[in-house]
């Protein structure tokens, strides 16, 4: 027997369910009649059942050939799918591109990486809302956004986590702080020392309370501020020392006054990652940037 089953065999079949008639479903698909009808004498044979019986002068469908119709219906429409999705990516001639970014990748690094994108694709819309880890997760499971660009996450309930970059955070002080004379900062140094930290839910707290954890300490919090950017200031003024994830302080452009320092026998280290809803098809241009960002 011929297992081969073709998707033309199948909108044949769709054809005659939806017109009723061989004539009609054959003048819709641009076929002839004898054609059709060899189709679906083929797929009897594939299937071994009857799909059709004759009512007076009508063609009528069986309970198999009604089973066969709905999941034809699926496999053409995903066929369908995915010839759309592999034409726009191919091009990217249209479309759209919603990003929601936690603060160290929204400020430091997603922007370089969607103007190349926008260059690349400039008939794409580009969107970029940066929120905590917390925040991004959220637009991500509401469908706000197409994906989300996050530090690591404690707890990603019901979303698609994927790692495309290792970070590490290094310690921030003043030029004149005690922290910035030491040739070693160690747990004990750094739980000590009080700390202008950020906001609970952001994935750069959360690395530093993990890795203090490890050591059974946890961190003395001097203040709280909601950016990195407004840490490093207050830095730079000298109110006290912090830990900022090392893209804030790459290529050295932060303030002369700020020293930076990296931890000893302190595992500062998270990975950036991606996340989607697992039940959301990405879309073409979020398919293409995803690839860019574990590529590149």
């Amino acid at each position: 027997m011929n297992k081969t089953l073709t998707l033309r065999q199948l909108r044949l079949l769709l054809a005659l369910a939806d017109h009723g008639s061989v004539t009609a479903a054959a003048r819709a698909e641009g076929v002839t009649q004898p054609a059709l009808s060899q189709s679906v004498r083929a797929l009897e044979r594939r299937f071994g059942v009857a799909l059709v019986r004759r009512v007076g002068r009508r063609l009528v469908l069986t309970g198999p050939a009604q089973l066969a119709v709905d999941y034809a219906r699926r496999i053409v429409r995903l066929a369908d799918e995915a010839e759309a999705a592999i034409g726009e990516l191919a091009g990217l001639r249209r479309g759209s591109l919603a990003i929601g970014a936690s603060t160290v990748p929204g400020t430091y690094l997603l922007p370089r990486l969607l103007g190349e994108f926008h260059t690349r694709h400039p008939e794409v819309g580009v969107g970029l809302r940066i929120g905590d880890t917390r925040e991004v997760a959220d637009w991500v499971r509401r469908g706000v956004v197409d994906l989300g660009v996050i530090g690591e996450m404690r707890d990603p309930a019901g979303l698609v986590v994927t790692p495309f970059r290792r970070d590490e955070l290094v310690v921030v002080t003043p030029a004149r702080h005690p922290l910035a004379a030491r040739r070693t900062i160690d747990a004990a140094a750094l739980a000590g020392t009080p700390l202008i930290v950020r906001e609970a839910g952001s994935s750069t707290r959360e690395t530093l309370e993990r890795a203090l954890a490890a050591h059974g300490r946890e961190p003395t919090v001097l203040f709280e501020l909601g950016s990195t950017e407004a840490i490093l200031q207050a830095v730079a003024a000298g109110l006290g020392a912090s830990v900022v994830s090392e893209l804030a302080i790459g290529g050295g452009h932060h303030p002369r006054s700020i020293r930076v320092r990296r931890a000893a026998r302190l595992d500062l280290t998270r990975f950036l990652a991606t996340i989607t809803h697992p039940d959301a098809r990405p879309t073409p241009a979020a398919a293409v940037f995803m690839s860019s960002l574990v590529a590149g």
